[in-house]
């Protein structure tokens, strides 16, 4: 039974990592477009970078009283933690966001936790897979 479930739990971990590569080369051509990723904390902003991700990233904790750093991105992506206070600050920004006019898109959110099933739940551990950021197209 043992050796099952590590087959599994390796095989899912092979199959998100696919995923990452596909998802950061994607999220790389939007920042190509001018869209920003919006994440919680300068430990996630070093986590995107180490995967591979290019574009514009400001964190929560720096855009605090400045959105000015957001108001000229086509879209803000935002790319919170994936657990219930990642959930909050998201559903917060997302309309916080709205409200001044800015589009904002939370797909990328959704797609990211909907791949992970139990991989990870925090954008920091994504440097687990900092080894795909060669693959990653720019």
């Amino acid at each position: 039974m043992q050796v099952e479930d590590r087959k599994t739990s390796e095989r899912k971990f092979a199959e998100f990592a696919e995923f990452l590569k596909e998802f950061v080369t994607e999220l790389n051509r939007l920042g190509a477009d001018g869209w920003v990723v919006l994440v919680e904390g300068a430990r996630d902003v070093s986590a995107m970078r180490d995967v591979g991700y290019k574009g514009r990233i400001v964190s929560i904790a720096a855009a605090k009283g400045s959105e000015s750093r957001l108001a000229n991105s086509k879209t803000v992506v935002i790319m919170t933690d994936l657990d219930r206070e990642g959930r909050r600050l998201a559903a917060r920004y997302a309309k916080a966001l709205t409200h001044r006019g800015m589009a904002v898109s939370l797909d990328q959110r959704r797609r990211l936790l909907a791949a992970s099933r139990g991989v990870f739940r925090h954008i920091e551990n994504l440097k687990r897979f900092s080894y795909l950021a060669a693959d990653v197209e720019i």
